[in-house]
């Protein structure tokens, strides 16, 4: 019906596009009410995540600030925008859906996988369905085929280091190092591995509004086909990924033949090269990797050198107890696991167990791993560093499904056990060699930063290093 007056029918015309956009936006405000599971209230057009789109907390922040809030609840519901998520706090639930009823959660629902990024598209962390198993199954592969032995080049890094070390520092060349001999067996000169880690690294305003799309809002970060690593590589830098003993492993598995087979039937997608498949591979390496390492290894000697006691501990009558230092290391992990959060999408209509509560197709969960660690249900004394929680009885007696720096299921992160051979090689030759103490320009504790979905230390941590 329309009105003779021209003001009036634009009028009426703008109130219904508007009841049409807010109805739009608020469809699933009620959700997680009707489902009588406690939530934050939401607004029109954020949702109840407004303090992550608005930066006033970072994620892990705020899920850590929800877990808390409803102390007796096993979930808590919040609205990503406009779509549910669910917060996932019983450690039974958690098992079904990450493990047991995996194939109902096999999904990040981070939606990358479809990136202009050469190394987002490849990227095991991203992958779904057909191609998470390809890479997966190539990646694992390739770990049994890097060399792994300790080599000389640690204690070249570590040669002449005395008195006042910036730690971060001092890692990133024994990573590189050790890395550079996984990937290039030494080949690299830094023009691969340290450009890939300072691109990541770098914090840059740019880079911090690419990577909070890349968390928030995927698909736009897809849509404009953003990148957070370089995506060309010199002439050089390609001769030593030719060169690489990583692309002649990626050949012998025919990981490149496989992957292209699946786009042509599939996806329909560009075929991908052997450089960009290394490169991505080499990329993964990096981030989920090397970076994840870099924090825990510096949070542990943080930790070291405030508690003398638990460092002669684990030196040993000039010796090492590794069991010893694999608790430090296990109790690192727990204080300052470098992925806050687990993400999983429900791919079909499920009911969780022993609740009939029933979550819809693309319901998000979140698996509130940080909060989890550093819960006084699960851990007496959480935010204390005390790695004889990892041998005592304690230990046995907890739930295993409430310790998950590596997450869990058959998504759990495939290079722990290469992660913690490298972190035990690193600490073992520092410990051995040095005494570590605070000094005056050491912080009083940690500050982190939310950064591509895992949080890294914010600022450079300074320790006394005096040789034995």
């Amino acid at each position: 019906m329309f009105f003779e007056s021209f003001l009036l029918n634009l009028t009426i015309l703008a109130a219904l596009i508007v009841a049409l956009i807010f109805d739009y936006v608020t469809k699933f405000f009620s959700y997680w009410y009707i489902r009588h599971v406690p939530y934050k209230i939401p607004f029109p057009f954020f949702g109840s995540d407004y303090h992550r789109v608005l930066r006033l907390r970072s994620t892990s922040e705020e899920v850590r600030n929800l877990y808390s809030k409803y102390p007796e609840a096993n979930f808590v519901g919040v609205i990503k925008s406009r779509i549910p998520e669910l917060i996932v706090k019983d450690p039974d639930v958690i098992k079904k859906m990450l493990s047991t009823d995996f194939a109902n959660f096999h999904c990040r629902g981070i939606a990358l996988y479809r990136s202009r990024d050469v190394c987002l598209r490849n990227n095991l962390f991203y992958a779904e369905g057909e191609k998470w198993t390809l890479l997966r199954e190539g990646l694992e592969c390739l770990l049994n085929g890097i060399h792994r032995e300790p080599d000389v080049s640690l204690h070249v890094c570590l040669s002449g280091t005395n008195e006042v070390v910036n730690v971060r520092g001092l890692l990133s060349e024994i990573l590189d190092a050790v890395f550079k001999d996984c990937l290039f067996e030494g080949k690299d000169d830094g023009l691969i591995l340290k450009v890939l880690r300072q691109s990541i690294q770098r914090r840059t305003y740019s880079e911090i509004f690419k990577s909070y799309l890349k968390e928030i809002f995927p698909s736009v970060y897809t849509f404009f086909g953003l990148t957070t690593v370089p995506g060309l590589l010199t002439a050089k830098a390609n001769k030593v990924l030719k060169e690489s003993n990583l692309l002649t492993k990626i050949r012998q598995i025919g990981l490149i033949d496989q992957m292209n087979t699946k786009n042509r039937k599939a996806t329909k997608s560009e075929n991908v090269t052997e450089l960009e498949l290394t490169y991505s591979m080499v990329s993964l390496f990096i981030t989920e990797g090397y970076i994840p390492c870099l924090n825990v290894i510096t949070s542990l000697l943080f930790e070291l050198a405030k508690n003398l006691e638990i460092q002669e501990k684990i030196r040993t009558h000039n010796s090492v107890n590794v069991d010893y230092l694999d608790a430090c290391l296990k109790e690192a992990l727990r204080l300052y696991c470098s992925y806050p959060v687990i993400t999983r999408k429900c791919v079909k209509a499920y009911e969780i167990p022993d609740n009939k509560m029933i979550l819809d197709k693309n319901i998000t969960i979140t698996v509130p791993v940080e909060a989890i660690h550093k819960d006084s249900k699960h851990y007496k004394n959480p935010c204390a560093f005390n790695p004889d929680r990892f041998l005592e009885s304690e230990n046995e007696m907890r739930h295993t499904f409430v310790y998950l720096p590596f997450g869990a299921g058959p998504r759990k992160c495939i290079g722990e056990q290469l992660a913690m051979q490298i972190m035990r090689k690193v600490t073992k030759a520092i410990i051995e060699k040095y005494k570590i103490e605070t000094t005056e320009r050491t912080p009083s504790q940690l500050s982190f930063v939310d950064h591509n979905f895992m949080k890294i230390i914010k600022e450079d941590v300074w320790l006394k290093f005096t040789p034995l």
